[in-house]
């Protein structure tokens, strides 16, 4: 009896059949909740591969990993349904999510790692304001220059993107209208004057949020 072939979707839009590369949330300490984001480059027998081995983005501790975690997830089944894919849910040990969920997820998470919970339901707001090409970028951005989960998370645009995502959310954003400027080091850094992040289908009336943003400081 031949038995069927696993299903190539996993978890949050992980398609297994298109490519090995994807993201994982681990939980590492059990009944704890503290968890990590994991980017991994294989998948099955592909993962034993040295050069392939994950590397970690950013760790969390379990109280702002369940001030996030609903958000996210009510976010990503929405897509995933229009997708014509199943709703999901976060697993107790691990979850798989495809590059591009994965990349927006750990945006945020860079965003609250260590951040003062009183503007975490900010943070989530302008997060969900930005449109996924808007965090795609940010998230390029961002992990070229201070990626590590431990060494960078106070500087450059690891930094800015924090000050920028605490900021209070705009009712009538601009769309396609967060900018956010790389200064010199050795400059400060000055308020760029912007609307809110895009919210989809706002108007297209220009806000008078101003988001500051710091440039990259590595020495």
């Amino acid at each position: 009896m031949t038995r069927a072939a696993p299903p190539p979707i996993r978890d949050f839009g992980f398609d297994t059949a298109e490519s090995p590369y994807h993201f994982a949330i681990v939980v590492t300490r059990a009944g704890e909740g503290d968890i990590r984001i994991e980017e991994r480059f294989g998948f099955g027998s592909e993962a034993l591969e040295p050069a392939r081995e994950p590397v970690t983005k950013v760790r969390l501790d379990g109280y702002r990993w369940s001030r996030i975690a609903e958000a996210a997830r009510a976010e990503f089944n929405q897509r995933l349904l229009a997708y014509g894919q199943p709703a999901v849910a976060w697993r107790t040990r691990e979850t798989l999510l495809a590059p591009h969920l994965g990349k927006e997820l750990t945006l945020l998470a860079w965003a609250v790692e260590d951040a003062d919970p009183t503007v975490i339901p900010n943070m989530i707001a302008n997060w969900r304001g930005l449109a996924p090409e808007e965090r795609w970028w940010l998230y390029t951005t961002v992990n070229a220059t201070s990626g590590h989960p431990e060494h960078g998370r106070d500087r450059g645009w690891r930094k800015a993107i924090k000050i920028a995502l605490a900021e209070n959310p705009s009712e009538a954003a601009t769309p396609g209208t967060v900018e956010f400027s790389e200064h010199d080091a050795k400059q400060p850094a000055k308020p760029t004057k912007t609307g809110g992040p895009r919210r989809r289908g706002a108007k297209t009336e220009t806000s008078s949020a101003q988001l500051t943003l710091l440039g990259d400081d590595r020495p």
